[in-house]
């Protein structure tokens, strides 16, 4: 018994002084990053965003972690990146576990959905309701909704324009030159007058630089998030497709989308669009020699197009707009699993959406070293910058959280956030706004069919093929391909969703 007493007692010794040293080495601290006396430990998160890396951006990041030292504790190591870069990179850090606090994520690169059923990213709930109530508060209920996955989020929502509409650029010089009246164009149909008297007045200018843009501009969600894909549901009480309910349908196989591949063949026999299916417009607008285009509209973005172009453009919307799960998954913020810091992160998200400071040196850089403030709302660029090639600024920086919290340059029109509001009250929810197709048992006939819509979608949509011979032909290998199967798939899944909503 004594020899049994002494080796306990000497193993409580033991066990006491690895406790001292570990508390020494930071071992105390709680779970969100406390030490034991309550204070936030110093902490230093990784953030992996999309966006072009900057030549400022290391001194701009100085300010911000001194800002951060002051608020959470924290300092930040800012990762920027785009493109191919992104997409190859960032989905090969998170399946090893790389430790990093926040990565971007949407329904185009680093792709949400398939995060979230790898689990690599936290869920949200618990973070949100202790650490980010101020940006719970912040973000509409429709973002919300929208990221919503199996009753759980993964992600936090990038509050920028909600939803998306489609609409028409012009040339202004040409529209009062010729007397068009473009004001009166309530759908895709009406723009068929106005690029015939265009094209008989100046047969040397393109009169509409493609036709794909306006099918985009028909009020429907795509069930799948690929807007290519078969599989869509009508939005709005006044739909382009002349169904009511919330029957999932193929839109290829329909009298409309017939009438819509039809009329883009005639007006591309007729000279009014280019005969190249894959057309790159853009020197053509840059020399002036196009009249129209379509545009995924964003609030001020026909200034921004007009001052790059350097001429004044005039804007038509088509119809009203849509809010699907794809638009509000268009861009967002993840916790990984592999963050060590999941608590501090979202501080620091709470912080971002929320703190006008942050905010714009993310955006903007530092006041009086990259810009200067007009007003409240307003700045221009500070003394030595030059604003064609700056230093460091995201411009209008939707990639930094909420735009609601942004300066913007002294260009802009004054009813900037009131534009914004306009936007989101003039776009419709889709009734399937949160539902996410899992794609797992119907992968072959997906496959399938995305090489049919890869050889027969785009030539028909732009009217480069005559729809007589080739929209027959793109129906029944949609058919080969299993289409019909992936339907009932996706109308399964649908209505258990919908039961899911409703509690029944």
């Amino acid at each position: 018994m004594l020899r049994k007493s002494k080796a306990w007692s000497l193993s409580l010794v033991v066990i006491m002084m690895l406790s001292i040293v570990l508390s020494a080495c930071g071992g105390s601290k709680e779970s969100n990053g406390t030490t034991a006396d309550g204070k936030l430990a110093p902490v230093e998160l990784i953030f992996y965003n999309y966006a072009t890396p900057m030549k400022g951006q290391d001194r701009v990041m100085e300010k911000v972690n001194e800002y951060l030292k002051q608020k959470i504790n924290a300092t930040i190591k800012v990762v920027t990146m785009e493109g191919s870069d992104f997409e190859t990179k960032v989905p090969v850090m998170l399946a090893s576990g790389q430790p990093m606090d926040i990565v971007f994520t949407s329904s185009w690169t680093n792709n949400y959905l398939s995060n979230v059923s790898k689990q690599a990213f936290t869920p949200l709930t618990p973070l949100l309701d202790q650490y980010g109530q101020d940006l719970k508060k912040t973000i509409p209920d429709t973002l919300w909704k929208g990221m919503t996955v199996n009753k759980e989020l993964y992600a936090v929502p990038i509050y920028k324009e909600i939803g998306h509409q489609v609409g028409v650029l012009f040339r202004k010089d040409l529209v009062d030159k010729y007397k068009l009246n473009v004001a009166g164009i309530q759908s895709w149909k009406d723009m068929e007058p106005i690029l015939q008297t265009l094209h008989e007045k100046d047969p040397s200018i393109l009169a509409l630089d493609g036709t794909e843009g306006m099918y985009r501009s028909f009020p429907v969600q795509h069930m799948s998030g690929d807007w290519n894909l078969p599989g869509i549901i009508n939005v709005g009480d006044k739909p382009y497709y002349a169904r009511s309910d919330d029957k999932i349908f193929n839109q290829y196989d329909t009298p409309e989308f017939k009438e819509f591949v039809e009329t883009a063949y005639k007006w591309n026999q007729a000279g009014y669009t280019p005969k190249d299916v894959d057309y790159q417009s853009e020197n053509d607008w840059k020399a002036g020699k196009v009249f129209a285009g379509s545009l995924l509209y964003a609030p001020n973005y026909v200034y921004k197009r007009s001052a790059q172009l350097g001429y004044e453009l005039d804007y038509q919307n088509l119809g009203k707009g849509v809010v699907e799960t794809s638009d509000v998954q268009g861009g967002a913020y993840a916790i990984p699993r592999s963050s060590k810091n999941p608590e501090r992160a979202m501080m620091f998200l709470n912080l971002l959406y929320t703190d006008p400071t942050l905010a714009n040196l993310f955006v903007h850089g530092i006041e009086g070293q990259d810009y200067t403030k007009v007003d409240d709302q307003f700045i221009k660029p500070a003394k030595g910058v030059d604003a064609a090639n700056p230093d460091y600024d995201y411009g209008y920086g939707w990639m930094w959280g909420n735009v609601n919290m942004f300066y913007y340059d002294q260009s802009y029109p004054k009813d900037t956030l009131e534009q914004f509001k306009k936007f989101e009250d003039n776009n419709t929810p889709a009734p399937a706004l949160g539902f996410n197709f899992d794609t797992t048992p119907v992968q072959t006939e997906i496959a399938a069919i995305n090489n049919v819509i890869s050889e027969y979608y785009k030539p028909l949509v732009t009217g480069t093929v005559n729809p007589d011979e080739y929209l027959p032909k793109f129906i029944q290998k949609l058919k080969d391909a299993g289409v019909d199967n992936m339907l009932a798939e996706m109308q399964t899944q649908y209505d258990r969703w919908k039961s899911q909503q409703t509690g029944s």
